[in-house]
């Protein structure tokens, strides 16, 4: 049946390749023009966060939903304290060619969602948040599992991903992302306790404004689950995107990341899947 319908797949492909092309330009024009959205009038809103932090009160003023102010794990913030030496500006500048650069890695083998998905990744570019990277790491974390403390570091609930390993038994991986993770995470609590305390307040305080977060959470841990048992590497990013701690926007970028998971070079090759054929069943290795 399956074989049979590719055809008729194939037909409607490029019509609903136009299709959402012309929805994701739709969408941005409306809201940047009918709902009045401009972001390009407060430039790296976000990034500003991230650069001139007080490392000993990183969260004094910090809550989500406030402009500007650092909500991440103390160990990011210790990471990027050397860029304060530099003017605001440039920091923003050489944080959007890094943005620019990764998103046209993660579009290379399909570029037009770029354009369908054009309102989150122009907003994601105008206030400068991490979404890029996160959706890089999740790229990369294919052969590089310890990439994933980034997004461990900052949003805490993309860890999720890690669960990949542990459902597909790839317990090496597993351990590298905990022994990274961990291990950035000990040097920065041994330079900063205090701030650390701090952080866990922050998260406490402010975990209600995740709307149905443990929900969302469950649901991504599902997904994982379902992808890492049929193969499905692309399903992490959708994952990921829905068990954020709150869902902008410009978090949609992170889907980007499906283009690459969903090459055939990304695809799981030494993991070992949960579902194996039964004793004695005749297997066909598949051609090419």
């Amino acid at each position: 049946m399956f074989e049979t319908a590719r055809p008729t797949l194939a037909r409607f492909a490029r019509p609903l390749r136009d299709a959402l092309i012309l929805v994701g330009i739709g969408r941005a024009i409306v809201f940047y023009t009918v709902q009045g959205q401009r972001p390009w009038t407060f430039p790296g809103i976000d990034t500003r966060a991230y650069w001139g932090i007080d490392l000993a009160h990183p969260y004094a003023a910090s809550g989500v939903g406030v402009e500007s102010t650092y909500l991440y794990s103390p160990a990011f913030a210790q990471i990027l304290a050397p860029f304060s030496l530099i003017p605001f500006p440039v920091f923003f500048a050489l944080w959007t060619v890094i943005d620019v650069a990764l998103l046209v890695w993660l579009i290379r083998p399909r570029p037009w969602v770029g354009l369908a998905l054009i309102l989150p990744v122009s907003y994601e570019l105008f206030v400068g948040n991490v979404h890029f990277m996160i959706a890089a790491a999740l790229v990369v974390a294919v052969r590089r599992p310890a990439v994933l403390a980034l997004p461990i570091l900052t949003k805490i609930t993309p860890g999720i991903s890690a669960l990949w390993f542990l459902f597909r038994r790839e317990w090496r991986a597993m351990l590298e992302v905990g022994v990274v993770s961990g291990v950035i995470a000990g040097i920065s609590f041994l330079l900063a306790p205090s701030a650390w305390f701090d952080w866990y307040t922050l998260l406490t305080t402010n975990a209600g404004k995740g709307e149905l977060l443990v929900p969302r959470v469950a649901v991504g841990i599902a997904l994982v689950a379902f992808g890492a048992v049929t193969g499905r590497r692309w399903l992490v990013p959708v994952a990921v995107w829905i068990a954020l701690p709150v869902v902008w926007i410009n978090a949609w970028v992170i889907l980007l990341a499906t283009i690459r998971l969903a090459e055939p070079d990304n695809a799981p090759t030494r993991s070992r899947p949960l579902l194996r054929p039964a004793p004695g069943a005749r297997t066909t290795p598949r051609a090419g």
